[in-house]
């Protein structure tokens, strides 16, 4: 008798991944929240002496007492439903994991109707079908009024193609390696998400003219990427701003190993840490001395001067300063 292997769809998994909550699987299975010690981006929850970091918007997670790099101590919902239960096969967990959210682990087939998204195209079609921001406009208004971002950045993230107008949002763009754009970040007054279907390389702002990248200056989020740009004092023309929209997955670890193996070979190359001034931002730099360290790339670490949270917020304080 054949025995046909179980797999997954990529329908499947992107629909378990997006619809099922790393938080609250742990709710599930009797973790708490310490909410003292979590941020927004960032969640710690405790369940006896375990104490599971949750991050990446809810669909990633960190075993916070294991070293980082072994196998089993990080990873999505997936990983972490395996986690939970080391009996349960995989076929099982994605059994259990698509009941979350009415998919039936065969093939695309859904078990009861899920309403579509409003616009299921590619990043890159969307993206193609925004304007650029114009001064006054929304988006405008909300990056150099709430963000605070002097108009030259602005002006110069537009000029080099990497910011667009959703109305409601600033899009930003995440490109792969042949320069398509295949995700954007998203922000606005009441926007704080990925574009559905991203898939999250790293946002780029290169407001110099080098020809090559010697100085890659990596920020969590676009928006104090660009802060970061705005504040830079020792800005060269070969510097590349980056955000990784949050926790980094598998493309954009991949993204950035690319870009630091670039960079092995120029003299003075140089990686800076831009990340929060918080825990999630001081185990997200901790990670990325790991893929300079390993790349043969020397780093150094930024933090605000005014040691605020994050770039973004020391240009708020300047702004409220000088008003």
């Amino acid at each position: 008798m054949a025995y046909q292997r179980f797999e997954l769809s990529e329908g499947d998994r992107q629909a378990i991944l997006s619809g099922v909550s790393c938080a609250a699987l742990l709710e599930d299975n009797g973790y708490l929240l310490v909410a003292e010690k979590s941020t927004r981006h960032c969640l710690k929850y405790r369940k006896n002496d375990d104490i599971l970091i949750v991050t990446h918007h809810d669909r990633g997670w960190w075993d916070a007492q294991t070293p980082k790099g072994v196998p089993g101590a990080s990873g999505d919902v997936f990983a972490l439903a395996r986690r939970l239960d080391p009996e349960m096969t995989w076929r099982e967990v994605c059994t259990h994991l698509g009941a979350k959210v009415g998919v039936e682990p065969k093939g695309a087939k859904y078990v009861k109707e899920r309403a579509p998204r409003a616009d299921e195209r590619p990043p890159a079609e969307r993206w193609a079908d925004r304007k650029l921001p114009r001064r006054g406009g929304k988006v405008w208004t909300y990056l150099t009024g709430e963000r605070c971002l002097p108009d030259w950045v602005v002006r110069r993230a537009i000029t080099t193609g990497c910011i667009r107008d959703g109305y409601h949002a600033a899009w930003f763009a995440h490109r792969d390696a042949q320069g398509q754009v295949c995700g954007a970040e998203l922000r606005g007054p009441e926007t704080h998400m990925c574009l559905g279907g991203s898939i999250k390389t790293l946002f780029r702002f290169r407001p110099g003219s080098g020809t090559e990248v010697r100085r890659l200056v990596v920020a969590e989020a676009a928006i104090d990427a660009l802060s970061f740009a705005a504040l830079d004092r020792e800005r060269t023309p070969d510097t590349d701003y980056v955000s990784t929209a949050g926790g980094m997955g598998p493309e954009t670890v991949a993204t950035l190993k690319v870009e630091l193996a670039k960079m092995r070979d120029l003299p003075n190359s140089l990686l800076v840490v831009a990340t929060d001034d918080d825990d999630a931002g001081n185990n997200f730099a901790d990670m990325l001395y790991v893929l300079a360290d390993e790349a043969g790339v020397a780093f150094t670490r930024r933090l605000p001067p005014d040691r605020a949270k994050d770039f973004n917020q020391t240009l708020k304080n300047l702004a409220a300063q000088a008003a």
